[in-house]
């Protein structure tokens, strides 16, 4: 793609129809509103008492996750999964866009920034769209995706309750008593940003991958102020340290990812040193939970097709569903072999996030809801096909498991179930034969209608 930043997908996605420009004033707080109910991605070019343009939905489906990506829709999981397996290493440069204007020390301020106030039981306004780059001792570079709340004009509090890389480099310095450097990217390209969401094994350079989704090396330049790579066309970096406060601060309530309110929770705090940016940025405001979930929705259908493949299950569609939140429900296509259907099942519910599985015959039309329902209907028998299995890991924002009786530092416990809408074994495949109208292929609706 030639090295397409930010700005060159914004105005590809405009020219494809999935983005629109707001030209009426509109206030910061009313931009998630419009975002929610717009036809489209929106820019809004004159949010009031700023003078930065505001951009918000670009990934709120998955038409216009894969016109951002210049990908079939059918292909986003088996193509994020291609590039897993090739990843190709960050170019470094020297002069990058993201340092054409330097804020230092005390004349940071957040405020400058239109940060907008997002769902009505928000503690506070969030960056959404914070890309976080940090380096590991020994491991190297990490990025990843991090909500910020603001504080003041030059504090944030970082979401780090749940495991991930970043958290446990933080609770690295903090046994220490140091501050963590990070440097955050706000407006940077779907693929740095879909790779920095992926859940890479430790020590795997997630820019590595995007370089594999681009087809090309990402250009990343030093921050300015500490020992971190971040992306060369990115529109932001707000550079600093999390402070070795440790969870004390109150951070929340958020709209999750899972499309519910969650609790006020305490965090680490994020102190801005240095704010770099693009001559006349443009702040991206990433909406919940659209976006967040389509960011995911590819790599979770990419890790699916790698754990069957190595299972020897020969896949021929993975879907991610909406209603799943793009990981927690997937519906599979197999070419089945005798028992496939729940070895399916038993292989994708030992991944952390997914806790239903529907599996069917690759007949099936897994993006046709009545398709894989007429399935579940007819393939199935309750008493055989449906697997539950209890006691396996979860997450603290699904409230089904209860995470408000938990003890501190107790980790949330769910069960899980599969569904196996193959055709079962002893059936014979014409039982199943789907009925036609008779002479179909000597009628044509234009000789009558």
């Amino acid at each position: 793609m030639s090295n397409e930043d930010f700005r060159g997908m914004l105005a590809r996605m405009e020219t494809a129809g999935h983005l629109r420009h707001v030209t009426k004033p509109i206030k910061p707080q009313h931009i998630a509103a419009l975002c929610a109910k717009a036809p489209a991605s929106i820019q809004c070019d004159h949010v009031d008492g700023y003078d930065m343009p505001v951009v918000g939905g670009l990934y709120w489906s998955r038409a216009r996750t894969a016109c951002a990506l210049n990908w079939p829709e059918g292909e986003l999981g088996s193509r994020f999964a291609q590039a897993v397996a090739r990843p190709r290493a960050p170019e470094i440069v020297e002069k990058a866009a993201c340092q054409e204007h330097i804020v230092l020390g005390d004349d940071v301020d957040l405020t400058a920034l239109p940060i907008p106030f997002m769902h009505e039981k928000d503690g506070g306004p969030y960056i959404s769209a914070g890309v976080v780059f940090a380096q590991e001792p020994g491991l190297g570079p990490n990025a990843g995706c991090y909500r910020l709340m603001f504080r003041t004009k030059r504090e944030m509090a970082i979401d780090l309750f749940t495991a991930s890389d970043l958290r446990r480099i933080y609770t690295k310095c903090f046994d220490r008593g140091q501050s963590l450097p990070i440097a955050v990217a706000i407006g940077i390209h779907v693929f740095e940003h879909m790779a920095a969401a992926y859940k890479a094994p430790a020590g795997v350079n997630e820019m590595e991958i995007a370089g594999a989704l681009r087809g090309e090396p990402v250009k990343l330049v030093r921050a300015r102020t500490l020992d971190a790579l971040v992306p060369a066309d990115a529109e932001i970096i707000l550079e600093g340290e999390l402070l070795p406060n440790g969870w004390t601060a109150d951070e929340g309530p958020f709209g999750e990812f899972a499309g519910m309110q969650g609790d006020l929770k305490y965090n680490p705090i994020f102190r801005v040193n240095a704010i770099t940016h693009r001559r006349n940025p443009i702040f991206f405001s990433l909406q919940m939970p659209w976006e967040n979930d389509w960011l995911n929705g590819p790599a979770t259908e990419a890790i699916c097709l790698r754990i069957l493949a190595m299972a020897g299950i020969q896949v021929t569609k993975v879907r991610a569903t909406e209603g799943g939140c793009c990981g927690w429900s997937i519906v599979v296509a197999i070419k089945k072999r005798a028992g496939e259907g729940k070895n399916v099942i038993a292989a994708l519910l030992s991944l952390p996030v997914i806790k239903q599985v529907i599996v069917t015959d690759d007949d099936i039309d897994i993006y046709n809801s009545s398709e894989v329902e007429w399935a579940v209907t007819f393939r199935c028998q309750a008493d055989k096909d449906i697997i539950i299995l209890s006691g396996m890991k979860a997450k603290h924002v699904d409230p089904s498991v209860r995470p408000w009786d938990l003890k501190p530092g107790e980790l949330p416990l769910t069960s899980k179930f599969g569904i196996d809408a193959t055709i079962p074994e002893g059936i014979p495949a014409f039982r199943y034969e789907r009925i036609a109208p008779a002479f179909a292929d000597q009628v044509r609706v234009e000789d009558y209608l």
